[in-house]
C-alpha cells in the first residue's frame, strides 16, 4: 500500500493529496509525511530535536486537521521540520478522539534542507477521512 501521492488535479493553484493507511494510526503518519514533504525533502532532515503534542476532539476529520496543522505551526513558529512521526497513544470512541504524538526533525536550514512550498495551512476545502476496504484514506489540500 502506497503512504500518499500528490494530486495535481484536485486543486492546481495548491497542493493536494491523498494519504493512506491500513489503520487510523497509519494514516495520520503518512498524512504527516506528506504535509513535511510538500514543505522540504524529508531525506535530509535529522532528528535532532523532539516534539510532543497531544489533541482531543470530537471528530476523526478534526483530529487529522489538527494534527496536520501542529507540523505547520511549528515549521512557521519555531522553524522546524519532521522526519518521524509516532503516535504513542490513539484513542478512538464515538464523538471523541485523542491522541498523544511524538515528532523528531530539526530547524530549517536553507542550505542543507531542499525547500518545495512555503504551506500556510490545511484547507477544508475537500478535506475527507474515509473508512476503505483496506484501511482508511484521506483527501488533503494545503494552503500554498
Amino acid at each position: 500500500m502506497k503512504k500518499f501521492e500528490f494530486r495535481s488535479d484536485i486543486a492546481i493553484s495548491d497542493c493536494a493529496f491523498y494519504a493512506y493507511g491500513k489503520d487510523l494510526a497509519e494514516l495520520i503518519i503518512n498524512a504527516c509525511q506528506a504535509v513535511t514533504e510538500a514543505m522540504v525533502s524529508r531525506k535530509k532532515i535529522e532528528a535532532r530535536e523532539e516534539k510532543t503534542f497531544e489533541i482531543k476532539t470530537d471528530s476523526l476529520e478534526s483530529l487529522l486537521y489538527l494534527v496536520l496543522e501542529e507540523i505547520i505551526y511549528l515549521k512557521d513558529a519555531k522553524q522546524l521540520v519532521f522526519r518521524d512521526f509516532e503516535i504513542e497513544e490513539l484513542e478512538e470512541k464515538p464523538h471523541s478522539f485523542s491522541l498523544k504524538m511524538k515528532i523528531k526533525g530539526e530547524k530549517i536550514k536553507h542550505e542543507k534542507h531542499e525547500s518545495h512550498s512555503d504551506v500556510k495551512a490545511v484547507t477544508y476545502h475537500q478535506f475527507e477521512v474515509k473508512k476503505t476496504a483496506t484501511g482508511y484514506r484521506a483527501s488533503v489540500i494545503l494552503d500554498i
